[in-house]
């Protein structure tokens, strides 16, 4: 048991380390590619060595190596542990991985040595693993941080290796050797691909949650648990290998889809994608591994570890600077969206222009919702009456604008991951059509759901979300002005005007010409883009909005 508890930690290391990257991602002041890589390092050592350590286990001993494995596994953790920067975190990642692999061939051949139990062990390991592993990181990470995620696995290493050495002698009754069944190539492509899509929904879900959404990492993980829960109940369904291999990837695909149109930032709406998800992998994974693709000796385990972890590594590194541009581009639009916003409020005039930059300027793809609600925290003790009520309907307009710019940033990446699931379900349909006539009532009803969960997510995020903030022309703009009155009211019309006047001279919107003049960053980037430094231009602008270019 402790062997397959130490290797369902190697296993599950996506769904367990998921819940700290957007930590990593802030303490270690990196980005989306870089906390994509803390997961793509480790699955592509592991899928590299899997097969060499196999080998090395059959002529030199599963249990010296498993040990030397499972030793090597816990002192990277502590190195992992006790990383600085995103360079030292890799680097510990890739030691980690390859004592991961060493002890993952060990404790299969250790487990197989009982055939009768092998396949229950086995499986229970990798499932009951990834479903707490959400948890057991949110856990970590909301009591402590991201370092006690491996902090955590130090014990279990250590103790595992233990376990290796005091285990039995392994012999090839139990599966460490044998011959080398071949593979069939369509479920082994399934397999790389649902794989794929599983490991990339989590991450994407979490980085949504937790970074875009900010909500707390033991909240982030309490959602995502559902996913893995749902695969954990599926296990127990029967059914041909073929069929359940095949609709799995129907649903898994229905709900990654889903997941690209969620309403809002309620984490009720992400139940009903995840459990469709959830099912499809828990039917996917055990009808291709061990039915449809052999998992009897060590060799094949290894050859079904290193299909999973190509597919892992590969979707991390499509999706990574897929979603980092787009978070990127969305954010950048969402500030200029608040901007309008403040800009056609009804608020007093005199606050109104300075507001603008004070709100949005701290608000970045990191973490967009969180430098959001911290601003309206320090701007709000400014208002009274009825200006007081104008902001709150503003700040709460304003973040729901953030928040479905979120949801489209993360539209793209969850596109391609839905269409990789649909891709596995088409390459599987042709064999799986030909069990018989409750096969194809099966899959008929999968690929229904398949369609139906993210058309319907299209209608309830068009019904719920938001309309979208105009950002208009300012050569061509007709504005009603805000209209508050007086010889302020008026000041504020004529600023106004100017912004219009002074954006359409130089190529920009007006709320992107607010942002420049209230912040050096966004002045910088101002410049490289019109080839205009704002202060040059801002004059009286910059004077009323306080910043000129400062910040």
């Amino acid at each position: 048991m402790i062997l397959a508890a130490a290797a369902g930690l190697a296993l599950a290391d996506a769904s367990i380390v998921t819940l700290g990257l957007p930590q990593i991602l802030r303490d270690l002041n990196t980005t989306v590619e870089g906390v994509a890589a803390v997961i793509g390092v480790y699955t592509i050592v592991l899928a590299v060595a899997l097969i060499p350590l196999e080998r090395a286990a059959t002529n030199l001993g599963a249990r010296s190596i498993g040990a030397t494995g499972f030793v090597v596994f816990a002192v990277a953790s502590v190195a992992a542990a006790s990383a600085n920067d995103l360079t030292g975190l890799l680097i510990a990642r890739s030691v980690q991985a390859l004592g991961g692999a060493a002890g993952l061939v060990a404790a299969f051949s250790v487990i197989a040595a009982d055939e009768r139990s092998a396949r229950r062990l086995w499986i229970g390991a990798a499932v009951v693993a990834t479903a707490f592993g959400p948890a057991l990181g949110g856990a970590l990470t909301q009591l402590f941080d991201w370092r006690a995620i491996f902090v955590f696995s130090v014990p279990f290493g250590a103790a595992a290796a233990v376990a290796c050495l005091a285990g039995p002698r392994i012999g090839a009754p139990g599966g460490v050797t044998g011959e080398h069944e071949p593979f069939e190539w369509r479920p082994a492509l399934a397999l790389i691909l649902v794989s794929a899509a599983l490991a990339a929904v989590l991450f994407l879900l979490v980085l949504e949650l937790v970074a875009g959404f900010g909500v707390s990492p033991l909240r982030g993980a309490l959602t995502v648990t559902v996913l893995p829960l749902a695969a954990l109940v599926a296990t127990r369904i029967g059914g041909p290998a073929g069929v359940r291999a095949c609709a799995g990837c129907a649903l898994v695909a229905g709900g990654v889809l889903a997941l690209a149109w969620l309403p809002d930032s309620s984490a009720g709406w992400t139940i009903i994608p995840q459990a469709l998800a959830g099912v499809g992998m828990g039917l996917a994974f055990t009808s291709l591994g061990g039915e449809l693709l052999p998992e009897r000796t060590a060799y094949d385990a290894a050859r079904l570890l290193t299909l999973r972890h190509i597919g892992i590594a590969a979707i991390l590194a499509i999706l990574a600077p897929i979603a980092a541009h787009e978070l990127n581009v969305t954010t950048e639009k969402a500030r200029e969206e608040g901007v309008a916003l403040v800009l056609d409020a009804q608020l007093s005039p005199q606050k109104k222009l300075s507001l603008a930059p004070a709100l949005l300027k701290g608000v970045d793809s990191a973490n967009p919702r969180r430098g959001l609600s911290t601003a309206v925290d320090k701007e709000r003790p400014g208002f009274t009456g009825s200006d007081l009520v104008a902001f709150d309907d503003l700040a709460k307009r304003a973040d729901e604008t953030l928040v479905n710019a979120v949801i489209d940033a993360f539209r793209t990446a969850y596109l391609v991951t839905g269409l990789i699931g649909a891709l596995a379900f088409l390459l599987l349909l042709p064999s799986a059509m030909r069990i018989g006539s409750s096969a194809a009532a099966a899959l008929a009803g999968a690929g229904v759901l398949m369609v139906l969960a993210p058309v319907a997510y299209v209608v309830a995020h068009n019904r719920v979300a938001p309309a979208e903030v105009a950002i208009q022309d300012p050569c061509h703009a007709n504005r009603q002005t805000p209209g508050t009155g007086g010889i302020t009211g008026f000041l504020q019309d004529q600023a106004l005007k100017l912004l219009d006047t002074t954006a359409c001279r130089v190529g920009s919107s007006r709320e992107e010409l607010v942002l420049a003049l209230a912040d050096k960053s966004d002045a910088k980037r101002f410049q490289k883009e019109h080839g205009v430094n704002p202060r040059s231009v801002g004059g009286l602008l910059g004077a009323l909005i306080g910043g000129g270019g400062g910040g």
